[in-house]
């Protein structure tokens, strides 16, 4: 299949261009100035086309609505109205005149098909295996029996009636008439016939589901044109010899459940697989892609001067692609018109202008050749982070005498605009200064306007500029770690690890190695900490390190800090109680005027290096036992921690008279069984809150020294 290079319609959930700020608070311009740039607008009256221009669209009007979300057919009643069928429990409507009335309910599911049959309606409710025959005043009658049971495509000749859809086994085309009918064709492959369009020589074009084919029968005959890769094919549309096709994936399902988006669902599947497309077949049957959409699928086509109309959901955009190939050459395709419904899902010639309808909700809307005088588009909403100032904007526009192109700005603190964002400025001019209230949201609105007949002003581009407002950064907290523990980005020293590292250290240390990004590991009279502050605009931190004292001045430990953990060494410092203040600032990546800083205070933390004492320590023999009497004391932090050894090689944890480490002074009173002891001494050792130990030893019998 042939493909011309085309831009593929896509969402734009950023920004329009890529950024190249060398920080997040300096933002380059939103610049609007290609057609995807466009896509998430809101269009009324205005034409953009590929190359992403803005003009004023063809006229168009809503003139009429239904009480149903979804209208599946729509068929000319040949007198300037339009016959639809809508909802789920087969309703028909009748627009005529300028009003929509209700025509009959046929019973059964969803009326996907109809056709006109003389003045009366021919219908096939989902689900029935029946046509029925619908009167101009709204009587009901069977007309005959046929085997698809769900039917997407009705033509009506004379007095044949051919059915195109799916059956139990498949894909049927079928003659159906009040006498009995036949089977013109059938494709089990397929799951049904989805698309059928008279060739005006007698035959057909037809669609499939399954594997997107698009077929020519003629004279008995089903001959294969092209598989076009998609999972349907949902539209045909033929101008001269060419065939135009509507394929898309993802939708057939929704279609026969009865179940189509909401508009506000627009854009919110994300991914870049393409949904839709539209195929043309040349004179010799070479197929060539002109449109294609990640986002919208094609609802219907239609032929319109001298364009290809495309009605896609869910937005119910009308894109047009020109018939010619000289005038696709100049301008590959466009989008015409914006219904403001979900899906635009069907076209009705109605006189030289053209009725497009729309669902979610139902409505009618008449299109027509003339020029509207007046359009506007308003922007998808730009989005600070988290607060923005927002500046001038540029328009690069042509202005025919007799037009014009008003801008306009506004701000709010929601995503969805709503009451709570200011009012829009009054018009200004490209490059003045908007004067709104700082936000984190902003949106410009055009408006074209044109006071001659068929001149239009035409927008090249836009280009919004602001700045994010630089936040100060947010401390959560410091983590002030146990006394020991080292946090370093390389591998610790060979030596760390070799000293007994207490056992609720231990469990902060996995293998004294790696905890998260960083290492860690054990070295006595260090003291480390953990920094939690982050940046509202997320500029890189770095960090101001003092040590506060409670007696003499600051004690600067690092200017210039770039990780989200600290350690020093305390054995230079004397015994005694400090505080760590850090300041974190965001000058790595803000101007040197815009730099700000933020402060946070530990709680006050010990630094302790001496070791308890250890007095009155006596091993005296007593019956069958050694009784082991010693008391430790502390200056700075109490007894954590105690235990003896009587042979030499072990270490028995053991506990004070009162049962309970608590306190800067405790005794201890042990009976150890006599087989416990080897040799002639017992030691002891005794450690404080922060692993500072002290070890004695006394002689079994004697009064103990150290």
């Amino acid at each position: 299949m042939r493909s011309r290079v085309l831009p593929m319609l896509m969402a734009v959930a950023g920004m329009a261009h890529a950024q190249q700020a060398t920080s997040p608070s300096i933002v380059s311009p939103a610049a609007f100035s290609g057609f995807n740039d466009w896509l998430s607008a809101e269009a009324r009256g205005v034409r953009i086309g590929s190359d992403g221009q803005l003009r004023l669209a063809p006229g168009l009007r809503r003139v009429g609505q239904l009480p149903e979300g979804v209208v599946w057919a729509a068929v000319a009643d040949g007198a300037g109205g339009v016959f639809l069928s809508a909802g789920t429990e087969g309703k028909l409507f009748h627009y005529s005149g300028g009003n929509v009335k209700p025509l009959a309910q046929v019973k059964g599911g969803v009326i996907f098909a109809m056709a006109k049959l003389g003045n009366d309606l021919l219908v096939a409710p989902s689900g029935e295996g029946k046509l029925f025959r619908v009167s101009p005043s709204g009587d009901v009658k069977p007309f005959a029996d046929i085997e698809a049971k769900v039917v997407w495509g009705i033509s009506a000749q004379g007095g044949d009636v051919v059915v195109a859809g799916g059956g139990e086994k498949g894909a049927l085309l079928l003659l159906a008439r009040e006498s009995g009918g036949r089977r013109m064709a059938e494709l089990p492959e397929e799951t049904a016939f989805t698309a059928l369009t008279p060739d005006g020589l007698g035959g057909f074009y037809l669609g499939t589901h399954g594997r997107g084919l698009v077929l020519h029968y003629s004279g008995d005959k089903l001959e294969t044109l092209v598989s076009t890769g998609f999972e349907e094919v949902r539209a045909i549309a033929l101008f001269e010899s060419q065939v135009f096709i509507g394929a898309n994936n993802g939708l057939a399902n929704r279609m026969a459940s009865g179940n189509l988006e909401k508009r506000e669902s627009y854009l919110s599947e994300t991914g870049t697989a393409t949904k839709s497309a539209v195929i043309r077949l040349d004179k010799s049957r070479v197929p060539e892609t002109l449109w294609q959409s990640n986002q919208g699928h094609i609802f219907s086509l239609a032929t319109w001067r001298g364009q290809l109309l495309v009605g896609t959901g869910n937005r119910a955009r009308i894109f047009s692609i020109p018939l010619a190939d000289r005038g696709r050459d100049q301008e590959a395709f466009a989008s015409l018109q914006d219904l403001g419904t979900a899906q635009a899902t069907a076209f009705v010639a109605s006189g030289s202008d053209l009725l497009a309808v729309g669902s979610n909700p139902a409505e009618l809307h008449q299109l027509s050749d003339s020029q509207t005088t007046e359009g506007t588009l308003e922007s998808r909403v730009l989005k600070g982070n988290p607060l923005a100032d927002w500046g001038r904007a540029y328009v690069d526009s042509e202005q025919p005498t007799g037009t014009a192109v008003e801008l306009q700005l506004r701000t709010g603190s929601t995503e969805t605009p709503d009451s709570t964002w200011s009012t829009w400025t009054p018009p200004l001019r490209s490059g003045e200064r908007p004067g709104v209230p700082p936000a984190r949201f902003a949106q410009f609105r055009l408006k074209l306007s044109s006071t001659r007949g068929g001149a239009t002003p035409t927008v090249d581009s836009v280009k919004v500029y602001w700045t994010n407002r630089n936040l100060a950064p947010v401390w959560e907290g410091i983590d002030v770690m146990p006394t020991g523990v080292v946090i370093t980005r390389s591998s610790p020293p060979d030596d760390i690890g070799i000293e007994r590292v207490p056992l609720e250290t231990q469990k902060l240390i996995p293998a004294l190695q790696y905890a998260g990004s960083e290492k860690r590991s054990f070295r006595r009279a260090s003291q480390a900490f953990v920094f939690r502050a982050s940046d509202p605009n997320n500029d890189t931190l770095q960090y101001r390190i003092r040590l506060l004292p409670d007696r003499g001045g600051p004690i600067e430990l690092e200017k210039v800090w770039k990780e989200k953990f600290f350690t020093f060494d305390t054995l230079p410092l004397p015994d005694g109680r400090y505080h760590l203040e850090v300041t974190a600032s965001d000058a790595p990546t803000q101007p040197f005027n815009a730099v700000l800083t933020s402060t946070f205070r530990t709680a006050a933390f010990t630094v302790d290096h001496t070791p308890p004492g250890i007095s009155d320590l006596s091993a005296t023999m007593e019956n069958d036992g050694v009784h082991v009497r010693f008391t430790a004391q502390d200056a700075t932090s109490v007894i954590k921690e105690a235990a003896l050894s009587a042979d030499g090689e072990n270490w028995l944890q053991i506990l004070p008279d009162d049962r309970i480490f608590d306190s800067q002074t405790e005794r201890f009173d042990v009976l150890l069984p006599k087989n416990a002891v080897r040799g002639d001494r017992v030691l002891v050792r005794a450690t404080d809150a922060h692993s500072n130990e002290q070890t004695a030893f006394a002689f079994i019998g004697a009064a103990g020294k150290k």
